[in-house]
């Protein structure tokens, strides 16, 4: 049967809402609003519950509404049976896709907002959702923040700092009207900033020190006795940088990075100094130079990065871009990254390159697609970090599917730290593999994206890319949605819920088209909430890609009278799991 969509139920949802607000003013272990909308996530493990939260156009008498695109999640535990949440919005104002050439509303999508970070205060009790507001909004201008991150004393941070960061490339205003901003103007600066906002102060700010580069996530890495952020380079292009290296040189584009501060003022200060991971096995320098299955440990260290090349930007403040350097400038033949703003194709130029460029000269390791990263919270393992690499997805019929250009369902890396110095690497192996087997097998995990730790192994959710989803309907045995994986530290890995994509109605809803492929949607955000919510609790989140629960004309930047794109806002779900076992 086909579910209502989110806004056929709005009027339910208010009443809802007003319920809730009224039993939340009351104080009781019962109070506060949940959401009167269908699960977004089916358990597929016996036992395991799932209790929907919030829906991407939620409203709470405050007037807080509950917006696209639910990404990371930080827990924060307070007194009188209260808790915090910190849920980031991977929205902005950049349209994605857009057809630079033609523009039309029907070829371009786009947010109608930037980037935000929502504080959410729940009820310990009954996980209901007391109020909300924007810890971030829209009008500083971010794009992008995928996941975040709550540093804390454990691991040596003197008070909480979360950490969000933009994945996205792309020239902005730092302001609510963002893009697109005009080529050459010194206002304009481009994305991949690591914003660090203080808990207690509410206040926050850029760290450009942290590395410019399509972030997915900073996560802290505690043993240190100092601030130590792990951060890798989620790049939305990978293969050889022809036209810069001679073809086939440099078959990956995305690096690990730590960012190393004496304090946690040093560090709000910028005056730590970023680090890039290179090899030290001879002939392992990227993620295809190790051979799936065949137990390559790889050794290396971190090497400082130039503060100039880190933070991106010259003495005088202007962004830094590649003849600054005296570096080449970037290819505009689709292996690089394409600045939408220019009719005729040209790699965009800034701070992301200069990164790049220094990276491959300097011989530091390439993975395909660094995502989230997560250390072992077991007791004197913290030294011990997993990194997802999401691959890309190719199938045999691709033409950069070769022995050496192969990535396809993604992999799962084990880094074990120097305890005493992180920037030693003692090993890289691979945890999970991926690529000893083709896309769309069952049993593998397809294009890990967020992963949580527990006291018995890994939970990794998936974004599967267009090779890896299926079209509705089809007959195909290995047909799913995404997944959220169990992976215990020994024994067998196993599914334990599943994306359900039934509230995608295609015509009867909103966006008018037909429902999306099964795998569009995504599951992410995953993250422990055991010390809110008790033993086996876990927050989610599912980010409902093709189904829109509202759109707009879009703007009209090419001056032909004509919308250039597709206001749309996505729909979406945060909810609470409990899964049991240990």
């Amino acid at each position: 049967m086909r579910r209502r969509s989110i806004l056929a139920s709005a009027a339910l949802a208010m009443a809802i809402t007003a319920l809730g607000a009224a039993t939340a003013l009351a104080g009781d272990n019962s109070s506060g609003f949940k959401t009167g909308q269908p699960s977004m996530l089916a358990p597929v493990m016996q036992g395991l519950t799932i209790s929907p939260l919030l829906t991407v156009g939620d409203e709470l008498p405050s007037g807080y509404r509950f917006e696209a695109i639910p990404d990371g999640i930080s827990v924060r535990t307070r007194g009188r049976g209260r808790v915090d949440l910190f849920v980031n919005h991977e929205t902005s104002k950049v349209p994605f896709p857009y057809n630079t050439a033609t523009p039309t509303a029907a070829n371009g999508e786009n947010d109608f907002d930037n980037a935000q970070v929502s504080q959410l205060i729940l009820n310990r009790h009954s996980a209901g959702v007391l109020n909300g507001s924007f810890a971030i909004s829209s009008r500083s201008g971010y794009q992008r923040f995928c996941s975040n991150y709550l540093a804390s004393a454990k691991e040596g941070f003197d008070r909480e700092i979360l950490f969000t960061n933009e994945e996205s490339p792309d020239y902005v205003y730092r302001q609510t009207a963002s893009w697109p901003p005009v080529m050459g103007d010194p206002a304009e600066q481009e994305a991949g900033l690591v914003v660090a906002l203080d808990v207690k102060t509410g206040k926050h700010k850029p760290i450009y020190g942290m590395g410019r580069h399509n972030h997915e996530n900073d996560v802290a890495i505690p043993g240190n006795g100092r601030p130590v952020v792990f951060s890798g380079d989620d790049t939305f292009t990978s293969g050889p940088l022809t036209g810069v290296f001679p073809a086939g040189a440099v078959p990956a584009q995305s690096q690990l990075y730590s960012y190393n501060a004496p304090s946690t003022d040093a560090l709000l200060a910028d005056e730590g100094d970023l680090w890039a991971f290179v090899s030290d096995t001879p002939g392992v320098k990227n993620y295809y130079d190790v051979v799936p299955n065949s137990g390559t440990v790889v050794r290396g260290h971190f090497i400082k990065v130039p503060k100039d090349i880190a933070a991106g930007r010259n003495p005088d403040g202007s962004e830094l871009k590649a003849a600054d350097k005296g570096y080449p400038p970037p290819p505009s033949n689709g292996s690089w990254q394409t600045d939408l703003r220019s009719v005729t194709p040209v790699g965009i130029d800034g701070p992301q390159w200069v990164l790049e460029y220094w990276s491959d000269i300097n011989n530091v390791f390439q993975f395909v697609r660094v995502e989230d990263i997560a250390y072992d919270k077991r007791p004197g393992m913290g030294n011990v970090v997993y990194i997802v690499d999401s691959g890309r997805g190719r199938t045999g019929a691709q033409s950069l599917d070769t022995p050496n250009f192969r990535s396809t369902n993604g992999r799962v890396w084990k880094m074990v730290l120097d305890p005493n110095d992180p920037t030693v690497v003692k090993s890289l192996t691979v945890f999970v593999e991926g690529d000893d087997s083709p896309v769309k097998t069952p049993t593998e995990i397809h294009q890990p994206d967020n992963i949580e730790t527990t006291p018995t192994g890994l939970l990794v959710t998936e974004d599967p890319g267009s090779s890896q989803q299926y079209p509705v309907g089809s007959p195909d045995p290995a047909a799913t949605t995404a997944r959220l994986w169990q992976v215990p530290f020994s024994g067998t890995p196993q599914v334990v819920a599943k994306v359900d994509q039934s509230a995608d109605g295609g015509p009867t809803d909103v966006d008018g088209r037909p429902p999306g492929n099964q795998g569009a949607w995504e599951s992410s955000g995953i993250v422990d909430a055991s010390a809110a919510f008790g033993s086996g609790a876990y927050l989610i989140d599912v980010q409902a890609h093709t189904l829109w629960v509202e759109k707009a004309p879009g703007d009209d930047n090419n001056g032909d009278g004509q919308p250039d794109f597709t206001y749309k806002r996505e729909g979406g779900q945060l909810a609470l799991l409990r899964i049991p076992g240990p």
